[in-house]
């Protein structure tokens, strides 16, 4: 079973709440110059680990699920009904609010997973396959 790991680092707040810290992505050359950082995705973690590097896995088949959920559902929506309004042959305003109606169906069909399919470990127990 293939797994996707993300580095990240375990840091623990004022308030004594750990999170892993998990980098969104690069700042572009205009932000690097402005003084900007990459943003960061904070997720609450329950485990002991000290404070460091860490890992953030999920399988790959879970991250299909949540890709489908998340992106796929509101985009067939759209497609849709785009779709069924260029069949039923209505006006092209029509047609784009039936689009924008099923990307809103799509969207609300959306259901959130548990936190569950994701696990912390330490940089030490992670395979490092990059």
């Amino acid at each position: 079973m293939s797994m996707l790991t993300v580095p990240a680092h375990l840091i623990i707040d004022e308030n004594n709440i750990r999170f892993a810290e998990v980098a969104s992505g690069r700042a572009c050359a205009g932000c690097q110059k402005a003084g900007c950082r990459a943003k960061t995705h904070r997720i609450p973690v329950d485990t002991a680990l000290n404070e460091g590097p860490i890992g953030v896995d999920i399988k790959a088949l879970d991250f299909g699920l949540l890709l489908a959920n998340s992106l796929g559902l509101p985009l067939m929506g759209l497609l849709l009904g785009a779709g069924l309004g260029h069949f039923w042959g209505l006006h092209e305003g029509l047609q784009f609010g039936l689009a924008i109606l099923g990307l809103g169906i799509g969207r609300l069909s959306c259901r959130a997973y548990a936190q569950s399919l994701i696990h912390i470990r330490s940089r030490e127990e992670t395979s490092c396959s990059s």
